[in-house]
């Protein structure tokens, strides 16, 4: 979806699941206690009226379908990102599909990413405390943590147009409150976003380099760094 939109509802569904269920060390793809956890594509309904999903390898892995017996799961259309909490009941012998117990699908925050239509710096990068950062396929995934404020606010990607084509192309979390004063911020809370990177691919350019500029108070919250992490994109 490529417009600006608060994400107070994703947060206050998606954070009631990831506070109960989250793994032991906030990593996704670990089992624990028999259960995975995993961001995943979301397909629609297969032939037998199931819920879909494809598993997007992590960097340029295989994808893997992952096959269930529920229905539909609410307020997700085809193509959305998802969290989805699951076990494994069996996997083909090729390892192309897992038949699976579909245990929950969260909403998070499913974007494209976008390109700036102003000056760079006008733009807000409020602190996140990132927890982890990794590219499966055309997708650039973030596991982080937010103010909890009770009311909207912008969060996605930006790449800075006067870069596009270069060899190392340089984007920008972009995170901004919306009419919260800061007496309204409370504590920190999870947050998935996933956003699709896919428009490299239509430059032609290949092999190029994806550095995300992040304002990160993981390490202080009183006193955030601008960071990078760098992602190659094929």
């Amino acid at each position: 979806m490529n417009k600006l939109f608060g994400i107070l509802t994703t947060l206050i569904v998606l954070l009631a699941l990831v506070s109960c269920d989250r793994d032991h060390d906030g990593k996704l793809g670990e089992s624990y206690e028999s259960q995975l956890y995993d961001i995943v594509t979301y397909n629609g309904l297969d032939i037998d009226n199931h819920a879909a999903f494809t598993l997007v390898g992590r960097d340029d892995e295989p994808n893997v379908e992952l096959v269930t017996t529920v229905g539909a799961p609410d307020k997700v259309a085809p193509h959305d990102r998802v969290l989805l909490r699951y076990a494994i009941n069996h996997k083909a012998a090729d390892g192309s599909y897992w038949n699976i117990n579909a245990m929950s699908v969260s909403r998070i925050i499913s974007d494209s990413i976008r390109v700036n239509a102003k000056d760079i710096n006008t733009y807000s990068m409020r602190p996140i405390k990132l927890i982890s950062a990794w590219r499966s396929g055309e997708f650039i995934n973030i596991h982080g943590q937010v103010e909890f404020t009770g009311k909207n606010r912008y969060l996605y990607m930006m790449i800075d147009k006067d870069t596009k084509y270069d060899e190392t192309v340089k984007a920008y979390l972009i995170h901004e409150l919306i009419n919260t004063p800061e007496e309204s911020v409370y504590y920190w809370r999870d947050f998935y976003l996933s956003v699709n990177v896919g428009v490299f691919k239509k430059d032609n350019v290949p092999c190029r380099t994806l550095r995300l500029y992040i304002n990160d108070a993981s390490a202080n919250a009183d006193n955030p760094t601008i960071i990078y992490r760098d992602f190659t994109i094929k």
